[in-house]
């Protein structure tokens, strides 16, 4: 996943509506923005709502007034660097290269950008799915939709390589865009540890010549 939380305008409708007369007086993106960086630094647990109101400038009580509650605004930020993450590998698939190599390309993102935020970050959604409480059915239901997406994609990919004769047909395009989703997401915990860019494409390259045989 990319790690630079790109702007994103999204439509997010508030727990309460404001007073009448007393427009909201942030820029929601902005705040998201603020806030992701906050929860992917520290995590959903050991953030306060002192420590958001701080990061966001925004005061408590209009904090909770559009997103309810510290979880809410967690999963507001989870979306908008969602959909930065997913709109950069959307770019990296689609380049203008061999579908192969644009592939490698998407996967080969993960071991540069894995060493280089080992400590603490990591990923945001890489964070909270480890992070995640067995009975937070609402993060679940958003990571799964996020997971979804990412597979989607590489399959679309992998489709793309078996119409160009560089891939292996008879490869199941939704089983395979799972495992690299699992390779991917297990590059940025493996990355927190194995620093060395090098050993963590040699992992691709394995992944790539599985895709060939």
């Amino acid at each position: 996943m990319s790690d630079s939380i790109v702007p994103k305008k999204l439509a997010y409708k508030p727990a309460a509506e404001c007073p009448r007369g007393r427009p909201r007086q942030f820029d929601t993106d902005a705040v998201l923005a603020k806030a992701a960086k906050v929860f992917w630094n520290h995590g959903y647990h050991a953030t306060s709502i002192d420590d958001l109101v701080k990061a966001t400038g925004v005061l408590r009580g209009s904090l909770y007034g559009v997103f309810g509650d510290k979880h809410g605004l967690m999963l507001a930020a989870l979306d908008r660097y969602a959909e930065g993450s997913i709109a950069a590998l959307v770019e990296r698939l689609n380049a203008d290269v061999p579908p192969e190599q644009a592939l490698r390309n998407a996967l080969l993102h993960h071991t540069r950008i894995a060493p280089a935020l080992a400590n603490p970050r990591s990923c945001f959604i890489t964070n909270a799915t480890l992070e995640m409480q067995p009975h937070d059915e609402a993060l679940l239901a958003k990571l799964a939709a996020i997971q979804r997406r990412i597979a989607t994609l590489y399959a679309a990919a992998i489709i793309r390589g078996q119409a160009a004769g560089v891939f292996n047909p008879t490869l199941d395009e939704k089983a395979v865009a799972d495992y690299l989703l699992c390779m991917t997401q297990g590059l940025r915990v493996l990355g927190r540890v194995k620093r060395n860019e090098d050993e963590l494409a040699a992992i691709v390259d394995i992944a790539m010549r599985a895709l060939t045989c």
